[in-house]
């Protein structure tokens, strides 16, 4: 597969592959071979290029669904593609009629070695201007679907990789921000076996001390996720707590999770659904105020824009 070098650049200290015409080329010169297969072996040889930009001891792994890609040892490797193969499993099983693992290929799992080697990595996918709230993990819905993180304990590991995954197996729909986040964090607690502490007593005052009728535009747009003062993390926590309220009748979940949009924040699906408007959502937990999405007032910067690719390129 000489062809795909072209297609590459170095950025950023990274092999960049060019997704598109990749795409093109694929569609125009390769629509006779078998697609799965052929994914599965141009997502290898990105990984490996990216392999020869890291030190020796990083290591290309695959299983059935997964490759990755990390300098841990060869069992932690062979632990974490076995519950990446359970999870995978048991999140489609979970969001039967939501989750979707559509498309050709193999989900790429990038593990670096130390935090700077991942934001190195990562930043490349972010605009130059602007601050960004710090990330454990990150799922990366542009061009080939991947994701990646820094190195942690192999039961971090495992919790952020089950976050990470939902969003790559919601990738397919165009949800908004705050479902999308509420979803994960719903699977990551589910994953890792939480149980609400005294701590979410104390959140809840944090979040009667932060959210207004202004602030709450940025939930509903998707900006208070990437904020780097407190607003990312109580935008994670309000989200898992409006689909834990939205999902009590799972039936009604599900349509209305496949109807939201991330253009309203999922107002009009609310309406539809719910027989009520999302504003009515937030008012069960801080009172009654004009909580309901306002696009109009929502900034350019709104990082519900839609992403560029499903989970899995060329699908």
């Amino acid at each position: 597969m000489k062809w795909i070098d072209k297609y590459f650049e170095d950025k950023d200290d990274f092999p960049r592959p060019d997704w598109t015409a990749i795409g093109n080329y694929v569609e125009q010169n390769l629509t006779e071979s078998d697609q799965h297969t052929l994914w599965c072996d141009i997502a290898t040889i990105w990984v490996n290029k990216i392999k020869s930009k890291l030190p020796e001891k990083f290591k290309v792994y695959e299983s059935d669904n997964f490759i990755i890609l990390t300098d841990e040892s060869e069992r932690y490797a062979s632990n974490f593609l076995s519950f990446l193969e359970r999870t995978r499993k048991r999140i489609l099983t979970t969001l039967q009629g939501i989750a979707s693992d559509e498309g050709y290929g193999k989900l790429v799992v990038l593990i670096f070695e130390d935090i700077d080697k991942y934001y190195s990595y990562t930043s490349y996918f972010y605009p130059n201007d602007g601050e960004y709230g710090l990330s454990s993990g990150v799922y990366l819905n542009s061009g080939y679907g991947h994701f990646a993180f820094p190195h942690v304990d192999l039961s971090y590991a495992e919790v952020v990789s089950a976050h990470e995954m939902t969003h790559a197996l919601l990738a397919h729909i165009p949800i908004p921000t705050w479902l999308n986040e509420g979803i994960a964090v719903t699977i990551e607690k589910m994953i890792a076996s939480y149980e609400p502490s005294e701590i979410e007593a104390e959140m809840y005052k944090e979040h009667f001390n932060f959210w207004n009728e202004d602030e709450i535009q940025e939930f509903w747009s998707g900006d208070s996720f990437g904020r780097t003062d407190e607003a990312q993390k109580l935008s994670y926590h309000l989200a898992f707590l409006a689909v834990k309220s939205l999902s009590v009748d799972y039936d009604t979940f599900i349509k209305f999770v496949n109807r939201a949009h991330h253009s309203d924040g999922g107002e009009q699906a609310a309406q539809e659904f719910y027989s009520g408007t999302l504003g009515n959502l937030i008012s069960q937990f801080f009172g009654e105020r004009n909580w309901s999405p306002e696009p109009k007032k929502w900034k350019e910067k709104s990082s519900n824009k839609p992403l560029l690719t499903k989970v899995k390129i060329y699908a």
